[in-house]
């Protein structure tokens, strides 16, 4: 059976999930024994963000004494790569290779190809706090050259002088051979009592020498970062009478303990969007959809991913801004700067502008009345009567649409138009801006999205998704109930994970099947020691590899069989990666030679999960209806009178015609004039385009 997450004490029957943005903290508790799920939004608090997470638990009267565990989904350690707000941190590496880390690779990306002044962004390690020690093992794993004591003692002294607290640690080839790496950190552990080190072997054993050194340096950047926030959010929630575990989202779409991701934090990077697309592959599953396009569209980006029969889709590397890469196993979510936030400007050239910059949480739109200036999308969206200004957050906030429409006026009149017409623009441009970036992730990733149906979140999301899915050519759009809270509510069914990976060089047709076979059974080994120390209770084991066309530099992953792999799976792993080939770049060479370069495992501790199901109340949609006012639609390039729905009372079954506004606490949809909505028997909102 699966699991139940142990709480410190008695078992108590709530679990609760909180999602830290950038605007908005959202919470979605869970009553495990009659599944009620409760939701809350506070504004985020970034001076504190444990305030925000009380403010939510008192909003849903919950007693923290109450809670079985609490997952947290945070982007604090991507916050602090991409604004490099860090303390400075030293990185160790093979006599010969410290520049690694500096040179990077030697393209660089298309906005800058032709610009003269385009620069390589900055290493994350100064030169001077780059160090070489005496010491090489080859590609097999062999030591050529012993690992020089006393050079690394001299190192560690110079660390210590220094003042620096983390340390990165990357040596060649130590994917295959740790030794070396191990005993730097004993030896930094003696000379430098307190300092963090990450070591390469265990954040990212792979080839590549220049994205290991990377990613062991954004590791080691953001431990003392994490450190402190996990520590001092611990802190807060104990104060408040939280006993049980605090669990932290990972970017795989898994979560592990607190004391996991302070070991390992860059697994935290990028997880905070994870959670919605667990929520939107557990969507599909309850729904019996295969192929859904999920987009989260907050307060401050738009954020991409893909479920794929049921499997939302990963990829291996990231990038945090161009020329910093990091590598570990991840949901592959893409954003753009496109959120409800997102300020509207008029460049240089007098064309009108939306993104990437935000408003954020503070001081946020205008219309928000906290101190914002500069109109956004939210303000476009106020103005043209998509929001209710009155009923914003269930009525908590009271929206000003005045200050929204002079801000907007402001812009328009650089641009020639009216406030109006300046508004549908910002909205237009904006969704042209998310419709490129799905494109980007279906269409030329190898996906037709007449083939899948759209999900929207996110509290903007649902007011753009009927539009945008539309002119992608899907058919449907999923709402889920609270939509803007839905990455907490995808927590609620996130599982435990650990990915654990060893590259591993050779041909298929040349393979030792001794060595593959023995190689699978150590990760497997490790990943079951790991997952005892988390978890009690079912667990599930996936093999997957990276392979490529003899000759090429691009890998693709592959499923591998459990169990012991003979001669005539071979067969199987080859059609698979020959499938998933054809699948991403529309070809494949099914008699060309495939080479395996990296084995992955991943091991996932079985939680109970909740069923996404509302309850249906009485009545049909004459108690629905609110209301009506005018709402501009892009259709028909003006307003038109719409009626306004309360979603908590739709019926369902029971079909509404657009125009028409559907409103709850946490987001709006909009259903635009051409198209149907009804509420399915899991209280989802599905709109035909």
């Amino acid at each position: 059976m699966p699991g139940k997450i142990a709480a410190s004490g008695d078992r108590v029957p709530v679990r609760l999930a909180v999602d830290i943005g950038g605007t908005f903290t959202d919470a979605a508790a869970l009553d495990e024994e009659t599944g009620e799920i409760r939701v809350a939004k506070s504004s985020t608090t970034p001076s504190s963000p444990v305030d925000g997470v009380l403010a939510c638990m008192r909003k849903l009267d919950l007693d923290p004494r109450q809670v079985a565990y609490l997952v947290h989904g945070t982007t604090t350690a991507t916050n602090a790569i991409v604004q490099r707000k860090f303390q400075p941190l030293a990185l160790i590496c093979t006599k010969g290779f410290g520049d690694i880390i500096e040179i990077q690779r030697g393209n660089r990306p298309l906005k800058g190809l032709y610009d003269i002044r385009w620069e390589k962004p900055l290493p994350i390690v100064p030169r001077f706090l780059r160090y070489e020690v005496e010491e090489r093992i080859d590609s097999s794993g062999n030591v050529v050259r012993s690992l020089g004591e006393e050079d690394v003692r001299r190192v560690a002294c110079e660390i210590r002088s220094q003042g620096i607290r983390t340390v990165g640690v990357c040596l060649l080839f130590a994917y295959m051979n740790p030794a070396h790496e191990r005993e730097v950190r004993r030896i930094i552990g003696q000379e430098c009592p307190g300092v963090y080190v990450s070591l390469s072997s265990e954040v990212n054993p792979e080839i590549r020498e220049y994205e290991r050194t990377s990613t062991v340096a954004i590791d080691a950047a953001v431990k003392p970062v994490m450190d402190l926030y996990i520590g001092s959010l611990e802190r807060g929630l104990k104060q408040a009478g939280f006993a049980s575990r605090l669990m932290i989202m990972k970017a795989s779409g898994g979560m592990m303990s607190s004391t996991a991701a302070k070991e390992t934090p860059v697994q935290t990077i990028e997880s905070g969007p994870a959670g919605g697309t667990i929520g939107a592959a557990r969507v599909a599953d309850s729904l019996g959809i295969k192929n859904l396009i999920a987009i989260d569209m907050g307060g401050t980006t738009f954020k991409v991913s893909l479920v794929d029969s049921g499997v939302p889709r990963y990829r291996s590397e990231g990038e945090l801004e161009w020329g910093v890469p990091f590598r570990m196993r991840m949901i592959d979510i893409s954003e753009i700067g496109a959120g409800g936030g997102s300020i509207a400007w008029v460049d240089e050239g007098g064309l009108l502008r939306v993104g990437p910059h935000s408003a954020g949480a503070d001081p946020g739109p205008v219309c928000y009345g906290t101190g914002g200036t500069e109109p956004t999308i939210t303000d476009a969206q106020l103005v043209l009567g998509r929001l209710d200004p009155t009923s914003f957050l269930g009525g908590e906030m009271r929206l000003d649409r005045d200050a929204a429409a002079a801000a907007i006026e402001r812009i328009a009149r650089q641009v020639g138009l009216s406030a109006t017409e300046a508004a549908a623009g910002i909205i237009r441009i904006a969704e042209a801006n998310m419709l490129a970036s799905m494109r980007v992730n279906s269409v030329e990733k190898g996906y037709d999205p007449r083939n899948f149906s759209v999900i929207a979140y996110g509290g903007a999301g649902p007011m753009v998704a009927s539009t945008i899915a539309r002119d992608l050519g899907s058919p449907t759009v999923i709402i889920p109930f609270h939509p803007g809270i839905f990455s907490a509510i995808g927590m609620l069914a996130t599982e435990i994970r650990f990915d654990y990976m060893r590259s591993y060089v050779t041909r298929i047709d040349k393979m030792d099947l001794e060595g593959i076979n023995s190689r699978y059974e150590q990760l497997e080994s490790q990943a079951r020691e790991t997952l005892a120390r988390e978890h009690s209770g079912e667990s599930q084991i996936l093999r997957t590899a990276d392979m490529r066309y003899f000759g090429q530099n691009y890998e693709i992953s592959a499923p591998v069989p459990g169990g012991k792999i003979a001669q005539e799976q071979l067969a199987t792993i080859v059609d698979g990666f020959n499938h998933e080939h054809l699948k991403v770049y529309g070809h494949n060479k099914p008699e060309e030679p495939i080479e395996l370069i990296n084995l992955r495992v991943a091991i996932i501790g079985k939680v109970d999960k909740p069923q996404f199901r509302r309850k249906a109340l009485p009545g049909g949609l004459s108690r629905a209806l609110k209301g009506a006012r005018d709402v501009y639609y892009h259709s028909a390039k003006g307003f038109l009178a719409s009626n306004v729905y309360d979603r908590e009372y739709l019926p369902i079954g029971e079909l509404t015609s657009g125009p028409a506004i559907i409103e709850e606490m946490d987001s709006t949809t909009v259903i635009n004039p051409d198209q149907t909505a009804s509420i399915d028997d899991h209280g989802n909102i599905v709109i035909r385009t």
